[in-house]
Parts: C-alpha cells; sequence; structure tokens
C-alpha cells in the first residue's frame, strides 16, 4: 500500500515518458515534485525546462530547475571525447546515471524533501526481502527495456529509486497515458541515441570540439601493410565496415584501434570474433561479490543480444567473461552486464578481447 505522506521527485525532460511518470506516481497517491535539469545546450535545455513546467502546472504539482552543466560537462562529455581519443566506444549513458541521474539528482531531491526519486527508465527495481536486498529487473517492454546502463547502481541508489514504466508492456501504453493531460507530450517523438550529440553524429561533435587536435594516422592490415590514412581515431569502433575512407579491393574490417600508435588495423570479418574479454571498473548489484565462476547470460552492447558466458575473477582483480562460442566486435569502452533470467547481476567496463 502506498503510503500518500512520501514524496517522490521525477526527473522531468518534457518528453512523454518522465511526463507519464510523474502522473502515474500522482496518480498512486503520492507527493510528487518536478524537477528538470540543465546539462546542456541553453536553447534545448530551456526548452525541457518550459515543457516540464506546462506539464508540472497541468498536474498541479511543484517544479524545480536545476543546472547540472558543468558536471554534465566535466564527467560525462570529458569523459566521451577522451574515450573516443583513447581508441574505444564509450556509452555515456552509464556514466550519467550513476553520477547525474541517480547521484547529483538524489542529492537535490532530498534537499527539497524527498524520499524517492524517478525516473522514465524502462526498468524495475524491486526489494527481496528474503535476502534484505535491491534487484534491477528488466522491463517488462522489451523493445525499450534500459536495464542495461543502470547495472552500476549501489543498494543505497536502488533504495531510493521508484521506476513506473518498467511495469509496461509498450511505449504504446505510455503514450496513452500520456494523451489523457497532454495531447502534445503524448505524440512527442522518442529521443534515441545520445542526448548532447542530437544528430547522432559523434564524429562532427567531437571534431567541432577539438579541432585541430584531430590527429590523423595509418590505417594497415592485420600484417602491417599500410592502406591508407585516417582522420581521426574516434571515426572508427570494432567491427566497423563502412566508412572507412580508404578504396579496398575486398570488405574488412575494423579489427584493432592502436591509440598509442593512432593507428586502425583493418582485416577479415573472421578476425573481429573473440572467445572472450577482460573487464575492469566491475561492479555487483547487490554489493556483493564472493564468487569463484558464475554462468550467467551476459549483453556486450546496450541493445545486443544475450550471450551464454562464464565470469571468473583475475590475479589482478578484473573479471574475465568467457562466450559460450565466439562473438563478433568484443569493444573497449562499452560495458559487458550480466543477467539471471530477467535480472541484472552486475557488470564492468571492456578492456580488451580475448582472441
Amino acid at each position: 500500500m502506498v503510503n500518500a505522506t512520501k514524496t517522490v521527485a521525477v526527473g522531468m525532460s518534457g518528453g512523454v515518458d518522465s511526463s507519464a511518470a510523474a502522473y502515474i506516481l500522482k496518480n498512486r497517491g503520492y507527493n510528487v515534485i518536478g524537477i528538470t535539469m540543465l546539462l546542456g545546450k541553453e536553447s534545448e535545455s530551456e526548452r525541457s525546462a518550459e515543457d516540464a513546467k506546462r506539464i508540472a502546472e497541468m498536474l498541479s504539482m511543484p517544479h524545480h530547475v536545476v543546472d547540472f552543466s558543468r558536471i554534465f560537462e566535466e564527467k560525462i562529455k570529458g569523459e566521451f571525447i577522451s574515450e573516443y581519443l583513447g581508441g574505444r566506444t564509450p556509452n555515456p549513458c552509464v556514466t550519467c546515471n550513476r553520477i547525474i541521474k541517480y547521484g547529483k539528482f538524489m542529492d537535490v531531491a532530498r534537499s527539497l524533501g524527498a524520499d524517492f526519486v524517478a525516473t522514465g527508465h524502462y526498468a524495475r527495481v524491486v526489494y527481496d526481502s528474503e535476502n534484505s536486498i535491491y534487484r534491477i529487473l528488466r522491463g517488462k517492454a522489451d523493445r525499450k527495456d534500459q536495464s542495461y546502463v543502470l547495472y552500476s547502481l549501489s543498494q543505497k541508489q536502488l533504495s531510493s529509486m521508484i521506476l513506473p514504466l518498467g511495469e509496461y508492456e509498450s511505449k504504446e501504453d505510455i503514450r496513452k497515458i500520456a494523451n489523457m493531460f497532454d495531447l502534445d507530450v503524448s505524440e512527442k517523438k522518442d529521443s534515441t541515441g545520445i542526448c548532447f550529440i542530437p544528430d547522432g553524429n559523434h564524429k562532427k561533435y567531437i571534431t567541432e570540439i577539438i579541432g585541430s587536435a584531430v590527429g590523423s594516422g595509418a590505417i594497415r592490415d592485420s600484417e602491417g601493410k599500410l592502406l591508407g590514412r585516417h582522420s581521426g581515431i574516434f571515426n572508427y569502433t570494432i567491427g566497423q565496415k563502412r566508412g572507412l575512407e580508404v578504396k579496398l579491393q575486398k570488405s574488412l574490417t575494423v579489427i584493432s584501434i592502436d591509440a598509442q600508435k593512432n593507428e586502425i588495423i583493418l582485416g577479415d570479418d573472421a578476425l573481429a570474433y573473440s572467445k572472450g574479454l577482460i573487464a575492469s571498473n566491475w561492479s555487483f548489484t547487490s554489493g556483493r561479490a564472493s564468487f569463484k565462476e558464475l554462468h550467467v547470460h551476459a549483453k556486450i552492447c546496450q541493445w545486443g543480444y544475450f550471450i551464454e558466458s562464464k565470469v571468473t575473477k583475475t590475479d589482478d582483480d578484473k573479471l574475465c567473461v568467457m562466450f559460450e562460442k565466439n562473438e563478433r566486435a568484443v569493444t573497449p569502452g562499452q560495458s559487458v552486464v550480466f543477467y539471471n533470467g530477467d535480472e541484472v547481476i552486475g557488470g564492468g567496463i571492456i578492456e580488451r578481447d580475448i582472441r
């Protein structure tokens, strides 16, 4: 039963999901306040804040705006660029959720008297009373599930979270809810990709920021033969076949990115397959990591499929993940996330593959 005295702070972007989350929680009897986080470009942030304020007024709830643009610039955008320049392919949403959305945002929410925070993420957080831990479960809307990007959250963070959209079977169900109070919001397009790169062109974004610091380098084949020059290693990711900046007599794939030498290595697609990976900066949702061997279903990218895998610890306290069969395009910088059925049990950052 919901305690009507409990207050929930909803992270509101003015979009369909966060607006519907606020509406659902208000109808469940919570005291709901809206908070809009300013994360970047003034025009876009101001538009989001205006839309969120309008929705909050419709729902008769207070609305606040907090400016996180500085820390977002340093911790999220800065890491994003440095990772690409280091030859890796990052997932900034993982870092943002840990540091901003369920970090700084929680601090502000508590200062405003909130007991819980909520967002429009499609995932579930449930309390396991038998084992006294909070668990992250996949959202019921399979195509919208966002549990992958929440794996690094702590028990303390999970204990203060409510994710109302995780129980719904489809985005269409959420649009119907939004339509009950605002037709304009219900018809908004889904936001996709990286929030601070609306057009999805990370190459253009990085070039605009670092400008003349972009360094060209060699593109070689797997035997070291020079095939041409690239205009920046951030233009490439493991498994890439198109946009390689060189003319080839046969199809080749990016199989390695050497940041120290500033080189891109191409090879036959078969060379893009690996039998496992090494992960660092790992965490487990329960906060407990005492195991010798784990058998899990792993994802090596957010929208990838589940891979039967075995997880062990290395002597230098990293994770060794071995696949049941060879898998394509294991990409340093991405997260490997472990599932037991619908439950996220942990994950880490991919450091390198195992051939």
